[in-house]
């Protein structure tokens, strides 16, 4: 079901001016597009940015500058969560995926007149986590819309929506901030005491930087130095370590290890280019890793960071044997950085694959 979009979070962040400029220009020149793809990675508050917008567009003083006054009916209304013309939709809490019976729903609400006798807005989240059905039952509202809509699709990943979708939507890409906007950001507005590293953990996108303030990173990257000093030196096997990581209710989660993994072998490529491949960690922490091997494959590294990201994507579309995913991507892992290690792993796993 559609849901009204909470004023709590509407509000713009200094990365996303450039955006503000752009739909405020629009709105002045009264050719707001009917449908807006708003994408970038996690944690840039799309969702916010994409709240302020309908927020904005619904206000009662909006006009002839796009705003939000708070104050009006309107605004007050989005507030309690009530307003009858902003809908909201997001996968249901037990399901992954948006049905077509909720984008059936919206576009049914979308070609009724207005409540308030001003604009209709929809916001669909995330719209790649639509399924086929429901992205094509859209496509009549995206080529068919009625007067005075807005329809917002948020997303992290716009390729996994359909072209056809993408094709009938203005995009609006939010930048990532570069790092000295974003820890002055975070330091000034939140007080969170965030280091560089862990700004870059985040890839940079302060939100979500913000969540792993809380000591969740220290956390990380000291368990997953752990792991791998124990996986090099040969006293911990695949199957023990993969089964640690696939533990799905202990933190860290598989996908924040895999981060980790992808950073961390960046790092060593860079270190091995560079002719320093001693006592490789994550970027500019303290090494407690035992020694690599002088000579490194930097193709074999880079493959393996393809590996990586492949399970890490893998992980968020479909279901996995998540466990020997794990130990065929450590196996690989110590193939190219420690092969003494990695023989005796293989087998075993090998070994247990057959049972």
């Amino acid at each position: 079901m559609a849901e009204p979009a909470s004023i709590a979070s509407a509000r713009r962040l200094p990365w996303h001016e450039a955006a503000v400029d752009q739909l405020r220009s629009a709105w002045a020149a009264q050719r707001l597009p009917h449908a807006l793809l708003v994408q970038g990675a996690d944690g840039l508050g799309k969702r916010e940015l994409a709240a302020w917008l309908a927020t904005a567009v619904l206000c009662e003083r909006s006009h002839p500058q796009l705003q939000v006054c708070t104050e009006c009916a309107s605004c007050k209304l989005i507030a309690a969560g009530s307003h009858p013309d902003l809908m909201w939709i997001r996968p249901p809490e037990d399901k992954q995926q948006i049905s077509v019976d909720q984008v059936r729903d919206l576009s049914a609400a979308l070609t009724h007149t207005s409540f308030r006798q001003g604009y209709k807005v929809a916001v669909v989240e995330p719209a790649h986590q639509m399924t086929v059905n429901a992205a094509n039952g859209l496509l009549k509202t995206l080529e068919e819309p009625t007067p005075r809509t807005l329809l917002i699709l948020i997303t992290s990943r716009p390729s996994a929506l359909p072209a056809t979708v993408r094709s009938r939507c203005q995009k609006m890409a939010i930048v990532t901030p570069n790092a000295a906007e974003a820890l002055s950001w975070l330091q000034s507005s939140s007080g969170a005491s965030v280091t560089p590293q862990l700004l870059e953990f985040a890839g940079r996108a302060p939100l979500r930087a913000l969540e792993l303030a809380d000591g969740r990173f220290d956390q990380l990257d000291n368990d997953m130095q752990r792991a791998m000093s124990r996986l090099l030196s040969g006293s911990a096997d695949v199957t023990q370590v993969a089964a640690e990581w696939d533990t799905k209710d202990n933190k860290p989660i598989l996908p924040e290890r895999l981060t980790w993994l992808d950073l961390w072998l960046n790092s060593a490529a860079r270190a091995a280019i560079g002719g320093s491949a001693d006592l490789v960690t994550f970027p500019t922490r303290s090494a407690h890793l035992p020694s690599l091997p002088v000579t490194l494959n930097i193709s074999a590294l880079y493959a393996l960071v393809d590996q990586v990201r492949a399970l890490k994507a893998q992980l968020a579309r479909t279901a996995l044997q998540r466990e020997l995913a794990i130990e065929t991507l450590l196996i690989a892992l110590l193939q190219t950085l420690s092969p003494a290690s990695a023989h005796g792993n293989g087998q075993r796993v090998i070994a247990q694959t057959r049972q």
